[in-house]
Formats: C-alpha cells, sequence, structure tokens
C-alpha cells in the first residue's frame, strides 16, 4: 500500500483537475489519496468518480488556513463528513475570506499601475483565489520571470499586492473538522522555521484543541527532521501523517507519492483508512 494524504487540483491552487490527479497517483501506484485543496470541498465529486475508475480509495480532504499565536498555519481534515454542516459552514467563511482579500489586492495592484483582474479571473475557473494565483497572473503579464520572483516583488508583507488576513483560531478550524468525524493534522510543520522549543508549544496547544496528528513525512522533510517529528509525535501520542504536497509537475521537490515511507515505530495515521 502507498499513501498520499496531502495535495491539490486546480480548484484550489494545484494545476491537475481532480481526475487527471488521480490518474497520476495511479502511475505513481499510490493505493490511497486524499486531496486536500484549500478551503474548499469542490474537487472532491470529480476525484471520487475517478478514484473508483483507478481502485483507489479516496479519503476525504481539505486544508485549512488558521492563526496561532498570530501565526498562519495549515491543518488538513481528513476522513470527514463532506455534507457535515458545521465544517461546511466553516469552508464557506474560509473562502469567502479568500474572495474579499482577492478584491483588495486587485485593487490595491491597480492603484499601483498593475491591472491584474482580467488575467486573475482567467486563472481562476473554478478554483478559489490564492496568492499563487496573483503570482501567475504576474509571470503572464511579465511582472515577474517565475513564482520567486513575484513573491520577492510582490505578495509579501511590504510590497503591491499585501492584504494581511484575519484567519479563524486553530481551535476552531480544529473543532470543525472533529464534528465532521474527521481526524486534523498540523501540515508540514518544518516549512514554519520555528524553534524546537516554539514547535513543542504549538504541539502542545494543539493537542489540546483537538488536533490528532502531524505530517512527519513529506518530499522536503530529510531523514533527521522525520525522525525528530516522529519521536514527538510519539511523546504526545500523536498520529504520523505522510503527504507531499503535490501542486505541478513545476515543482519537483514536491512530486506525488514522494513522501518516504512513516517510520515503523510510529504510530501512523495510515491505520485509521485501512478497511477492515
Amino acid at each position: 500500500m502507498k499513501f498520499d494524504l496531502h495535495c491539490h487540483s486546480y480548484y484550489s491552487d494545484g494545476h491537475l483537475s481532480p481526475t487527471e490527479l488521480v490518474a497520476l497517483a495511479s502511475e505513481k501506484e499510490i493505493t490511497h489519496l486524499a486531496l486536500t485543496d484549500h478551503d474548499t470541498l469542490n474537487g472532491l465529486p470529480e476525484a471520487r468518480v475517478a478514484a473508483q475508475e483507478h481502485q483507489i480509495e479516496l479519503i476525504n480532504g481539505v486544508e485549512l488556513s488558521c492563526s496561532w499565536n498570530s501565526q498562519l498555519l495549515h491543518v488538513v481534515g481528513l476522513g470527514f463528513d463532506p455534507e457535515n454542516k458545521k465544517l461546511l459552514a466553516g469552508i464557506a467563511e474560509n473562502t469567502e475570506r479568500r474572495l474579499i482579500r482577492a478584491e483588495a489586492m486587485i485593487e490595491d495592484f491597480a492603484a499601483n499601475g498593475i491591472n491584474l483582474k482580467d488575467e486573475v479571473e482567467s486563472l481562476l475557473d473554478k478554483a478559489v483565489p490564492t496568492r499563487p494565483h496573483f503570482a501567475q497572473a504576474l509571470i503572464n503579464l511579465g511582472y515577474a520571470k517565475d513564482k520567486k520572483q513575484a513573491f520577492k516583488r510582490y505578495l509579501v508583507h511590504g510590497k503591491t499586492g499585501y492584504i494581511a488576513m484575519q484567519w479563524p483560531d486553530i481551535s476552531l478550524i480544529s473543532k470543525w473538522i472533529s464534528e465532521a468525524g474527521g481526524v486534523a493534522v498540523l501540515a508540514h510543520p518544518m516549512r514554519y522555521k520555528f524553534t524546537r522549543t516554539k514547535l513543542v508549544r504549538l504541539i502542545e496547544d494543539m493537542k489540546m484543541f483537538g488536533i490528532q496528528g502531524i505530517e512527519v513525512s513529506t518530499p522536503i522533510t530529510n531523514p533527521q527532521q522525520s525522525e525528530m517529528l516522529t519521536k514527538l509525535s510519539l511523546e504526545h501520542d500523536l498520529f504520523a501523517s505522510i503527504g507531499s504536497d503535490f501542486h505541478s509537475h513545476d515543482q519537483p521537490w514536491a512530486r506525488l507519492g514522494g513522501a518516504m515511507p512513516l517510520p515503523p515505530h510510529s504510530k501512523p495515521i495510515t491505520q485509521l483508512f485501512l478497511k477492515n
């Protein structure tokens, strides 16, 4: 069996349709896949049909933005009821936040002589708006050569296009997921560049709020980091999760199915999704 419990389609900021994503998962011999688009469940029905065709076990997933001590974090929800009203209402709140921010970003760029409205809207199609969409629009219109440059010149604090967000607290996000029967997982913990002391403090808080897992294996997690995270997960009785955070083929550091298997001494979250 092969799991990937964190990836994205074009319903958020990925490049592939859910159908194409599942087909790629089949090529990679992935047996269990979670589609975890940012703040939307819109890709799940299409992914479910494709998963049945490819005999892949699809796990309902979503990646929700939230705040902890004024720090932006991402929490992945897995295995929930996609029709749960409280979860749907929470996701709708986050989607609305993204839409409001996108309008403000378009206005800020326009005020600085950059008209991105038409280009951004053409990129969005079915997707919820994210900063990578604006980065791509800047590239398409010649304001940046790649996304790295786009995020250096624009879209970050103090630069054109940066609009501060007020995301819901991590405790609320966890409640939405748990009340829908799912398990909440801290996504890509090493990306936040926390000291070990701060990471432990976050883990202690999130465990108290009901978050039950932490990603310990991703394509960019080295063996030492994975071992450290596994140790922390065991010390705090958390499930260890695995995911690529795949978005597109032009990000080789986040290949679908590219995470190393979970350490054998971990408490694998994958056990929750095995059929008897």
